[in-house]
């Protein structure tokens, strides 16, 4: 793993007036974007992207207050990447909980002005610190574009001589004005499998409205989602690829309780649409194949 030094970094990477490295929480390296198109703040403890806002409008993404900034512990809130796992680990529960790219420093490997906006690009591979959690080797790469548009894109290459298999997200929180007065649609013609009862759910063709905790996985779907906030009076979009299922959370009140790193109101304030590969959507990579997962936040 190369250097996080702030100096180093902004040495290296640093734009004047557009990107700039600080230290922030817990003293992780955040690296701040500004462009005629809007901010955008990431870390590379991670690979974590912390705020969207697009210029003119409210901020897009969800960090919660309580949120903790200490290696090995996840943030809690704007886009956790949940690799190679989604969920715990079926054949050993015992491991993290979403998997461990979350929980470790990637590389900073470019940013730059592109055609679309101002690109960065984190990666993360095998190394000592993955073995214990995962003997494959991999080339993990996050590329995110600041524009008209926020595309986020994380792909997965196999660089070993054996054939792997994967589940992961993009574990979007959105901040929403009212949760009270949220819609969601593009997911009217899709089952889903309900986390909290453990049931099949069929279609049930109508927007979803949030009134009590919800974990849902709605599967055979790559279709955009919108979320209608009323409160806010804006619509996101959530545009994927390399997907074909979606999750909806809510903790709402009592599980919002028992979350040491999420205040015990901030449930009505934000939203989780997950671009995934979950459950049946697995991911089987022979060697020096690739998949890349992708998202496009825009607002309206």
């Amino acid at each position: 793993m190369e250097t996080l030094d702030i100096a180093n970094l902004n040495q290296r990477f640093g734009i004047p007036e557009q990107v700039t490295f600080r230290e922030g929480p817990g003293g992780f390296p955040i690296l701040s974007v500004t462009n005629a198109h809007g901010t955008l703040e990431l870390t590379p403890y991670g690979g974590h992207i912390l705020s969207y806002q697009p210029a003119g409008q409210a901020p897009v993404l969800f960090v919660s207050r309580a949120s903790t900034y200490i290696p090995g512990k996840p943030i809690r809130g704007g886009i956790p990447i949940c690799w190679p796992w989604f969920g715990p680990r079926l054949d050993d529960p015992a491991m993290p909980m979403h998997g461990f790219a979350r929980l470790l420093f990637w590389n900073v490997e470019a940013v730059s002005p592109s055609a679309n906006g101002t690109e960065v690009r984190f990666s993360l591979h095998n190394d000592e610190r993955t073995q214990p959690y995962w003997p494959h080797a991999f080339e993990l790469t996050l590329r995110v574009v600041l524009g008209t548009q926020l595309q986020v894109e994380l792909t997965t290459r196999n660089t070993g001589s054996e054939p792997f298999a994967l589940t992961q997200a993009l574990h979007t929180y959105f901040s929403v004005g009212d949760i009270d007065r949220v819609t969601i649609a593009g997911l009217e013609p899709a089952s889903y499998f309900d986390s909290l009862t453990r049931t099949a759910v069929a279609p049930e063709g109508k927007s979803i409205a949030i009134q009590s905790e919800v974990d849902r996985v709605y599967g055979n779907t790559s279709a955009d989602c919108r979320i209608c906030d009323a409160a806010l009076k804006r619509e996101i979009r959530v545009a994927k690829s390399g997907s074909h299922s979606t999750v909806v959370w809510n903790p709402w009140v009592e599980k919002s309780k028992r979350m040491a790193d999420f205040g015990d109101d901030e449930f009505s304030g934000m939203l989780c649409i997950e671009s995934t590969n979950a459950r049946d959507d697995v991911v089987t990579l022979p060697p020096g194949s690739s998949h890349t997962l992708s998202q496009i936040l825009s607002v309206c």
